[in-house]
């Protein structure tokens, strides 16, 4: 098990204390992503299932959120949480090697996760293998980029785990062979989203 899944499985529980969840912000974010009802979305780095909630709103009963994290201790927490929902799968699985179910997702998103990702290129390319056609990618944060790094700069564990501007990751992207529809790289949020040819 890598150090960095130590420390996640380690801080699992007190994780949702260490951090105020803004309901509104989150959901700003998320209607940005367009979402509709019944569509199929992956939660890649679901950790504590912050997200979940807000996506089963989006999509309904119908819809399908596949939640993968690569801490057993804080997927716990998210089924123990959000299971009742329904609909939701919960896989432990590092995000890399993850093979779904149910074929393709309408959406993967990726919330306050990203930096913590060591290959970013091989993501994109990963994760546009499970996306369908017109599928979107999207890389969020409730917090500025700024923020992010303060707070990884300060923690052994993560301390090179960085959020790059959003222009760089939408070049990154726009390399890997996506379109880049929405950057948004301000003072009290990061959210790109961007769509599989």
């Amino acid at each position: 098990m890598s150090s960095e899944c130590e420390f996640f499985n380690k801080i699992a529980d007190n994780w949702d204390s260490t951090r105020a969840v803004d309901v509104g912000k989150i959901a700003r974010l998320v209607a940005m992503i367009g979402l509709e009802p019944g569509f199929t979305v992956l939660d890649a780095g679901s950790g504590t299932g912050v997200l979940l909630p807000f996506i089963k709103e989006a999509v309904g009963p119908a819809g399908k959120i596949t939640a993968v994290d690569f801490s057993a201790n804080m997927l716990a927490k998210a089924e123990e949480k959000y299971g009742h929902l329904g609909n939701i799968i919960f896989a432990v699985a590092d995000i890399m090697e993850f093979v779904p179910e149910d074929g393709l997702f309408d959406a993967v998103l990726c919330f306050n996760f990203f930096p913590h990702i060591k290959d970013k290129q091989r993501f994109m390319t990963h994760m546009q293998s499970h996306l369908r056609q017109g599928g979107a990618l999207v890389i969020m944060h409730d917090i500025s980029r700024q923020q992010v790094n303060a707070i990884h700069k300060d923690s052994e564990a993560v301390k090179n785990d960085r959020l790059a501007p959003g222009e760089t990751v939408g070049a990154w992207l726009t390399a890997a062979g996506y379109q880049v529809t929405q950057i948004v790289d301000t003072g009290d949020r990061y959210f790109i989203r961007a769509v599989k040819r």
